[in-house]
């Protein structure tokens, strides 16, 4: 079911136009600034975008030049990712899988990041989410304790995904739309 699912969400993505992507992409941003105080928090954990994923590029750049310490995921092996920080954001090159990852080896501990971006195909009302299926985040996610945000385009957030014990839930999903009354606390 996973499986097939990812497929669909996938071509479906995959046929958004780049005019589209950014104009949506542009929108989540702004509902990412009214719903969360990113001021509160020094280290952010990002990702950078996999074909028409959405892009928060420009919401990195503000936050670097803020002075903000930005993390991205990098796969150090089958089984294991880890968070590093970028410069800037030409601060990566490709890694595994086609995956934009950060130059730097030096690892962020998972204590000290305060909040994840998370990037999927779907995510359910629940909080679930279906990525690429390799497992990476929710691996990771089983020993990280602080705030995580899925990210993506409506038509990607769905009543019902299948989900198994090991799946981890975000803590909140953000689309276009502002669909929940969630708003970081003060």
């Amino acid at each position: 079911m996973k499986k097939a699912l990812r497929k669909t969400g996938l071509e479906k993505r995959n046929r958004m136009t780049k005019s589209e992507v950014e104009t949506l992409s542009k929108q989540i941003i702004k509902v990412i600034n009214s719903k969360f105080n990113l001021d509160k928090y020094q280290i952010i954990g990002f990702y950078l975008p996999l074909g028409n994923e959405v892009d928060l590029r420009p919401l990195i750049k503000e936050l670097i030049e803020l002075g903000k310490t930005i993390v991205l995921p990098k796969v150090l092996d089958k089984h294991t990712m880890e968070f590093f920080p970028i410069k800037d954001l030409n601060d990566h090159h490709i890694g595994r899988f086609n995956v934009l990852e950060p130059n730097s080896n030096k690892k962020i501990p998972k204590n000290e990041i305060e909040i994840i971006f998370v990037p999927g195909i779907y995510f359910s009302y629940q909080n679930y989410r279906i990525g690429f299926g390799a497992g990476f985040y929710d691996r990771y996610f089983a020993q990280y304790h602080n705030k995580k945000v899925g990210v993506c385009y409506a038509f990607q957030y769905v009543p019902n995904i299948p989900y198994n014990d090991y799946d981890i839930p975000m803590d909140q999903i953000i689309t276009e739309n502002p669909l929940h009354l969630y708003h970081d606390e003060d």
